[in-house]
C-alpha cells in the first residue's frame, strides 16, 4: 500500500512538473522591412518577353518604397513621391485546400489617411538584402504592388 501511494504521489507530483514546463507558443513575427527599397525586377505570369521581366532598364522606371521605423512608408517613381501614408506588418498561414501545403507568409497593410484602400496589400518575404511581393504567399491573385498578379523584388539601398 506504501508502494501504490508513493507510485500515485510521483506520478502527480510528475504531471504538474510537465503541465508547468509546457511552455507558451511564441507569436510568429514578421519579419522587419524597415528601410529603402529599389526595384530591380517585375515578372508577370506570361510569356517571356523583352518586357517580361520588367526592370528600371526595360521601363525607363525606377521605383524605391520607403518603410520607416515610425511605420509611415512612400513609394517614388522618378523621384517623385506618388503615393505614401503608414503600414502594419502581419503573419498569417494559409492552407487553400487539403493536400495543397501550408503557405506560411508575412504581410504589410498600407493606410492612406488612416485608412485602408482597396488591394491596399502586399504579402513578402526577405532573402538577404531582397524582399520579394508576390500575392501567391497569401492565395491571392493581386495585390499594391501586384495587381496583375506575378512577383515584384526589390534591392535594400
Amino acid at each position: 500500500m506504501k508502494y501504490f501511494i508513493k507510485l500515485i504521489t510521483f506520478l502527480i507530483v510528475l504531471l504538474v512538473v510537465i503541465i508547468r514546463c509546457t511552455k507558451e507558443p511564441q507569436p510568429i513575427l514578421p519579419k522587419d522591412i524597415t528601410g529603402q527599397w529599389k526595384w530591380i525586377y517585375t515578372f508577370h505570369l506570361t510569356e517571356l518577353s523583352d518586357s517580361n521581366p520588367l526592370t528600371p532598364e526595360n521601363s525607363g522606371i525606377n521605383e524605391i518604397l520607403v518603410f520607416n521605423k515610425d511605420h509611415t512608408w512612400q513609394k517614388k517613381v522618378n523621384n517623385l513621391k506618388v503615393d505614401s501614408g503608414t503600414y502594419s506588418l502581419g503573419h498569417g498561414v494559409y492552407t487553400p485546400y487539403s493536400g495543397a501545403g501550408i503557405f506560411r507568409f508575412d504581410s504589410i497593410l498600407y493606410f492612406r489617411d488612416g485608412k485602408t484602400f482597396e488591394d491596399g496589400f502586399d504579402y513578402y518575404e526577405i532573402l538577404h538584402d531582397t524582399l520579394h511581393f508576390t500575392p501567391y504567399l497569401g492565395g491571392r491573385f493581386s495585390s499594391y504592388t501586384l495587381p496583375f498578379n506575378g512577383a515584384k523584388y526589390w534591392k535594400k539601398q
